[in-house]
């Protein structure tokens, strides 16, 4: 046997080995609890009063996070990263311009970078569906963002070529315009913004809303997709209630197929030049113009303005009707018709509808 000092020996040798296991785990859970709290509740850098901070949209978690490093506003990658997936915020990260606050933690700065709306010092400001780009550049000049002659300039001449590497649909246009391509939403910009960092915005909104979820469909459709946006541009100018449109797109398709002009009169006011007209008149349609479809065949070269959404998929999907003609009321709503008889029955019923309001006996 064993003497009986050994087995004494042995006997305060294990609490001691489980003592020390236990002080090396608490220290380990110290020093990671200290790491936390300094990691996410001490500022990475000081910095001397409030700044703008930019996160371009689009960005990935490696983006921000890298933009974040870049600022001196976090102290590791790796620990942003994981607090992100722990909290699964990575899709809840905002992007556009942030006022940042001197001396920000991590867990401050997330904080802002989900709850905050991200339009800091910036302009707000609404692009009507159906606005071309003469009616977008005056409305971003009247807001101080943009020099009109400028934002014209660059969209009508320079903007296909610059940012057709990156949105690779902008090549399929026919013309130099992007006229059409610029999405109708409400933005922020900051005052006196470059054309270009503006277009951008509408292009990216634009690729998001009405190119990837045409793409993604996957379907076979008579028309290309610059002559379905083509379409969709006149039938949102045609168009005063939404549930219309499919009909409008109907009587489109119907003219194609007959080989009908297309004979819209937004087409001959943006021929014209102008915004908009209230009425067209016989000597208006004789203008001599490739957007002229009361003279020229099919589908104008490029959009006359910004369809939106509804607009886009009426041009995809026309309802089935066999109406030719479409005549506005008063209401803004119309009348359709299958012949060219019928149409001018109903012109002359709502003239003479017109002219017993005006004289009531």
């Amino acid at each position: 046997m064993f003497p009986e000092r050994f087995i004494i020996s042995d006997m305060y040798r294990m609490p001691l080995s489980a003592y020390s296991i236990f002080m090396a785990c608490l220290t380990t859970l110290v020093v990671s609890l200290f790491v936390f709290i300094y990691l996410s509740f001490f500022p990475a850098s000081t910095h001397d009063k409030s700044y703008v901070l930019h996160i371009p949209h689009g960005s990935s978690i490696n983006t921000i996070t890298h933009i974040l490093s870049e600022k001196h506003l976090i102290h590791s990658k790796r620990f942003f990263k994981l607090i992100i997936r722990v909290m699964r915020a990575d899709r809840k990260l905002r992007a556009g311009y942030f006022l940042i606050p001197p001396s920000i933690n991590q867990q401050s700065l997330i904080h802002i970078l989900i709850n905050d709306s991200g339009s800091h010092n910036l302009t707000k400001i609404t692009i009507p569906e159906g606005f071309s780009i003469a009616q977008i550049a005056a409305r971003l000049e009247s807001h101080n963002i943009c020099d009109k002659d400028d934002f014209e300039s660059f969209s009508h001449v320079h903007a296909k070529l610059f940012f057709k590497e990156s949105f690779p649909f902008l090549a399929d246009i026919p013309k130099d315009t992007i006229e059409g391509y610029l999405f109708p939403e409400t933005y922020f910009f900051q005052e006196s913004d470059t054309p270009k960092t503006v277009i951008k915005q509408m292009l990216i909104e634009f690729e998001k809303n009405i190119y990837t979820p045409f793409k993604d469909a996957n379907k076979n459709y008579a028309h290309s997709f610059h002559k379905l946006l083509t379409l969709a541009s006149m039938i949102q100018k045609e168009s005063r209630k939404l549930y219309e449109m499919p009909q409008i797109s109907s009587v489109f398709y119907n003219r194609i197929k007959k080989r009908m002009y297309l004979a819209s009169d937004p087409t001959v006011v943006y021929a014209l030049g102008k915004s908009y007209k209230d009425r067209v008149y016989y000597k208006d349609l004789e203008i001599k113009s490739p957007y002229n479809t009361y003279r020229r065949l099919g589908f104008p070269p490029t959009p006359i303005a910004s369809p939106g959404v509804k607009a886009f998929f009426a041009a995809c999907n026309p309802d089935t009707t066999p109406f030719l003609f479409f005549v506005a009321k008063p209401d803004g709503s119309h009348h359709f018709s299958k012949t060219y008889d019928e149409h001018l029955e109903i012109q002359r019923i709502m003239k003479r509808k017109k002219k017993s309001q005006k004289n009531p006996s």
